[in-house]
């Protein structure tokens, strides 16, 4: 949720004061943390090129060993998806991402067009699950648990989410824009914290009429079109800011008016003023009220187990939107516009995921349609093909006892891969290149370029090389120092990688519904993305660069590479062949 305004209006009214934290607990909004990560760092984070999952890894790992450098112990809490009622929001949104991301594509993005890559919310949670840091993931929004967390712990929140100035938080909000984490002095951090005592009483309204305020000014549920009804009402001249901030004060001066009264009282107030009387309209104003009430969010009628895995992080909160509206929203990336959604790649696999949770029932996707247009598509689930008994074992209230091996052929079945395919395979590199091997597959059927699908292949073969390069210093230099290619983002390229982590991160939620039968590998060790651009670039440059990949390739992953051309129908060709026979030739000598 979000205020309209209300970051403005408090830095106006200066309500908050500077703080030295330290010694404390602290619930932090971890969406907004990772957001403020990822989007404010310096140098600025990748996100052309689909992402830098290892400095997005360091960045979290500096923020949380500063905090413990300060005696803060943290509570991360999650989203676990959008809520019903704010379809309207969660479409504007989505549009309004989905021109960035074309902004970004076509290299003509402001500082204000982020876009955050596929993968970032798994890789915080393997992060926070690596650092022991305590974590809560949430079915629906998680402002409501943030709040009362933090009312049971006596501790602050950390966020950007301006809603947290309207919740009673006792012992106040702490924006993470003006939390200087990076600057402890004295083992404290400097920061500034609001509590809503300071702002009521400078404005001189009950604390219990917030919720109005925020319902009338506009949060994400509801905004009174008032056509000037407060301004005129109670003019200001020479005060700061536009028709929006004269609004939002005016707003405030009526409320003032009504101390003592019910918030009803001043809802119906509000809109008669409007000229609004319709009772069902008032209804919904008094719901979005409601919104800030310190009441328990109500228990999920889901299956315990899976209560229990997404509380724990370690399942993915799209299975709540699937079990609850049968439905998903699939997030705009940076690709190539021109081409079908690289969401399409990683089709099946979501409908195997679509299968386990609700069976044949249809699905609803909502995803870009062609360059600038977001609709819903109906999906058809897939079914795992075993026998009446397996599929009986596959429900979902018994899933995760299911045996091992039904749940891993399931897996396979959806990468269109088997046990034999990946028998030479380690362990822990097993899911990455089965999935390389299924989106390989659907690149060749779909885009047969063969030079640049057998470019990207190379380039993410070597990428997972780097990512396991922790004992050799050498190569990893070698890497990082490699040319930059064109200043131009290769679209068709960026088009490929970003089908490559759909259909990753999509088997990654599948492995996690079923109970991990593969290992899940670490996201920062599988995807730099202006390594591999710079990669994949030399690999087509047929430079002394390129001779040196190559043969790398060759003498580290050789036979990985060529289980996974050969179980994919494809064998090698061309400038690869080449490459083989030169490589056989050194060894031999």
């Amino acid at each position: 949720m979000g205020v309209t305004g209300m970051k403005d209006l408090v830095k106006e009214s200066k309500t908050s004061d500077n703080f030295w934290f330290q010694n404390s607990q602290v619930i932090i909004d971890g969406p907004n943390l990772y957001y403020s990560l990822y989007f404010n760092s310096n140098p600025k984070m990748d996100q052309q090129h689909g992402g830098d999952y290892p400095a997005f890894t360091e960045q979290v790992r500096m923020f949380f060993t500063n905090l413990r450098r300060c005696n803060i112990t943290a509570l991360v809490v999650l989203d676990g998806g959008s809520e019903p009622g704010k379809e309207e929001t969660v479409g504007a949104r989505l549009k309004d991402k989905l021109q960035k991301a074309k902004r970004i594509s076509e290299s003509s993005a402001n500082q204000w067009d982020n876009i955050l890559p596929p993968l970032v919310k798994d890789l915080f949670i393997q992060i926070l699950q690596e650092l022991q840091i305590e974590m809560e993931q949430c079915f629906g929004e998680a402002d409501l648990t943030a709040v009362l967390r933090a009312n049971e712990r006596r501790c602050p929140i950390l966020s950007n989410d301006s809603d947290f100035y309207i919740f009673d938080v006792q012992e106040g909000f702490l924006s993470i824009d003006s939390f200087q984490w990076q600057c402890e002095t004295n083992v404290a951090i400097p920061a500034l914290r609001y509590r809503t005592s300071q702002f009521c009483d400078h404005f001189k309204v009950d604390r219990n009429h917030l919720p109005v305020f925020a319902a009338i000014s506009g949060n994400d549920y509801s905004r009174l079109e008032d056509r000037g009804a407060f301004s005129r009402r109670y003019p200001e001249p020479q005060q700061p800011g536009g028709y929006s901030a004269h609004r939002r004060r005016a707003i405030l001066r009526f409320l003032a008016g009504f101390k003592g009264k019910t918030s009803e009282e001043a809802v119906r107030a509000a809109l008669q003023l409007a000229g609004e009387t319709q009772e069902e309209v008032i209804e919904h104003f008094l719901e979005s009220t409601r919104k800030y009430a310190l009441e328990n969010p109500p228990r999920p009628n889901l299956p315990e187990w899976i209560i229990h895995e997404v509380h724990r992080g370690r399942l993915t909160s799209f299975v709540t939107s699937v079990l609850t509206q049968k439905s998903m929203t699939l997030t705009p990336l940076v690709e190539d516009f021109s081409k079908p959604s690289s969401y399409d790649a990683s089709l099946r696999i979501r409908q195997f995921f679509y299968g386990l949770l609700v069976g044949t029932q249809p699905c609803k996707e909502y995803d870009r349609k062609e360059a600038d247009a977001v609709c819903a598509k109906e999906v058809t689930p897939v079914l795992p093909s075993v026998t009446p008994e397996d599929l009986q074992r596959l429900e979902l209230n018994n899933l995760n006892e299911a045996p091992e091996d039904l749940r891993c052929n399931v897996l396979y079945e959806a990468l269109r891969c088997s046990r034999l395919d990946a028998e030479s395979i380690p362990n822990h590199l097993k899911l990455p290149l089965c999935v390389t091997r299924f989106w390989f597959q659907y690149r060749q059927q779909n885009y047969p370029d063969h030079q640049t699908n057998m470019s990207c292949l190379q380039a993410l073969v070597l990428g997972f090389v780097y990512g396991e390069a922790d004992a050799d210093p050498e190569f990893k230099t070698r890497m990082d120092h490699l040319e930059p290619g064109g200043k131009r983002l290769q679209l068709d390229v960026a088009h490929a990688f970003s089908q490559w982590q759909n259909c990753m991160r999509q088997s990654l939620h599948l492995n996690q519904l079923l109970s991990f039968p593969l290992p899940e590998p670490q996201c920062s060790r599988l995807y730099c993305g202006p390594l591999l651009h710079k990669l994949q670039n030399a690999l087509l440059s047929h430079s002394r660069t390129f001779t040196e990949l190559k043969v790398l390739l060759a003498e580290r992953w050789r036979v990985l590479l060529e289980t996974l051309l050969q179980s994919a129908g494809v064998g090698p060709s061309g400038d690869d062949e080449g490459w083989q026979t030169q490589t056989r030739k050194k060894r031999r000598n």
